[in-house]
């Protein structure tokens, strides 16, 4: 067999039989009631070990997705060969796997060592090639909605955000969750191109198709992008179009096309921002193939590096994203227009809270031995003992309630109890416990945040 092309689809066609026998193994082992798990474990890791062996380039990771107790992703039965291309060195081959109530598509990208094909990484997918994240008709209707500044909302009631601070390098801060107070350090990490104008901001590790543009729209160009580092992570992004000395300097929160929500939801430990025709106007796989990129650039990264990361999304040359760790992790993060006295657009922020001081206040309720019913409405915050189910708390932004004695000595707090949320917090408490020496119900009541002055 000389012909590349059939060469490369032979290798593949022996790597789907090599996750069959795997799988084979597996299946056996699993069946098999004189091994013990350990053993049928062990059996499956040395199975792999072979096929990865077999099949994977020198130093490349398996990431081919299967795992012990599932069937293989893999069969020469249901998986056929769709598309291909062969180089000299390299190939491309594109499967769909029929297996599952849906189609599930692999894209292989082979190198050839020494003379054998190997692979160096798999993809799965669940859309086609063809597959937008939107249509054009969708497309042009939600970037038409971008515009002016007009209806943009201030901070929410109690956060005081004065981003600017978090931009002044070498300011020592301590925000409530940080370990100690710290010398800011800010770093110029590149240029994003926004030639749309509108911007998408959202974590990058999100399907594409619910993506949304931010309402207010910006001169179409390439704009410094520099970030806030504290405690070895990013506190904060900017992109900066603009410089001012005319204080005081205000915000308005950063809304969807549709008004939603200024803070960004983070479930993958990052937020990018995009420009919004750049990022909605490919596919769905391509999304994926960049997620990925992104993903290696990342691991890739030495220690101690800042974890930022610039993309060109699509056919776009220039970098038209930006993708940054998201503070401590995973949360809710607030993201603010900030302009000056003179109604100048000045850059885009999003805040991680690390350096935040966090706002409370404490409703000090007086705890009497076998009370029942309303104990406490007042101020947003209504409190109910119900003897046979708990104690009821109903408000917004309730964070922690706790019972003292006369003396102040915390007998339990919220932590102690099971509790049901939904509009209201219930908790199922010890009434004897609390009966018999607490004097006082303090409940605390996130407020709001600023950061350091």
């Amino acid at each position: 067999m000389t012909n590349p092309e059939e060469r490369v689809q032979a290798y593949i066609r022996d790597w789907h039989r090599s996750w069959q026998e795997c799988g084979g193994t597996r299946a056996m082992s699993a069946a098999s009631q004189a091994n013990s798990l350990i053993n049928q474990m062990e059996t499956w890791q040395s199975s792999v070990q072979v096929l990865t062996k077999k099949h994977w380039c020198s130093g490349a990771a398996d990431n081919s997705g299967s795992s012990f107790g599932s069937l293989p992703d893999h069969d020469p039965a249901a998986e056929r060969i769709t598309k291909h291309s062969v180089t000299d060195d390299s190939a491309i081959v594109e499967t769909e796997f029929k297996r599952q109530s849906y189609p599930t598509f692999y894209e292989y990208r082979l190198k050839n060592e020494n003379g054998n094909w190997r692979v160096e990484t798999v993809m799965q997918f669940f859309d086609r090639e063809e597959d937008q994240a939107f249509d054009d008709v969708k497309l042009k209707s939600l970037l038409a909605r971008t515009g002016s500044a007009s209806k943009l909302p201030p901070p929410e009631l109690g956060d005081e955000p004065n981003c600017e601070v978090l931009f002044e390098d070498g300011k020592v801060v301590k925000g409530t969750l940080m370990q100690s107070a710290e010398a800011i350090m800010v770093s110029k990490v590149g240029r994003l191109s926004l030639p749309s104008g509108a911007i998408v901001a959202r974590d990058f590790g999100y399907s594409p198709e619910d993506a949304l543009p931010l309402s207010l729209k910006v001169k179409p160009g390439e704009y410094e992008v520099e970030v806030c580092s504290l405690e070895g992570r990013v506190a904060a992004i900017r992109v900066v179009f603009g410089a001012s000395e005319r204080k005081p300097f205000y915000y308005r929160q950063a809304v969807s096309v549709d008004g939603g929500s200024s803070h960004i939801g983070v479930d993958a430990g990052n937020v990018a921002i995009c420009d919004a025709l750049s990022f909605m106007k490919r596919s769905k796989r391509n999304h994926e193939r960049e997620s990925q990129a992104w993903i290696k650039k990342t691991t890739d990264r030495g220690g101690g590096s800042l974890d930022v990361t610039l993309l060109s999304l699509g056919d776009s040359v220039a970098n038209t994203a930006v993708v940054s760790g998201s503070g401590y992790g995973d949360g809710c993060y607030p993201s603010y227009w900030v302009f000056d006295a003179s109604d100048k657009l000045l850059a885009f922020v999003v805040d991680f809270q690390i350096a935040a001081e966090q706002l409370y206040r404490v409703v000090t309720i007086p705890w009497k031995s076998g009370a029942s019913g309303m104990i406490f409405k007042d101020q947003g915050l209504a409190v109910e003992v119900q003897p046979s189910s708990g104690v009821t708390f109903k408000g917004e932004r309730i964070t922690e309630a706790r019972w003292l004695t006369a003396s102040g000595e915390v007998v339990p707090n919220s932590y102690h109890f099971a509790s049901s949320h939904s509009d209201e917090q219930i908790y199922s408490v010890d009434f004897e416990m609390l009966n018999r020496s607490v004097a006082t119900l303090e409940v605390k009541i996130h407020t709001g945040f600023r950061n350091n002055r």
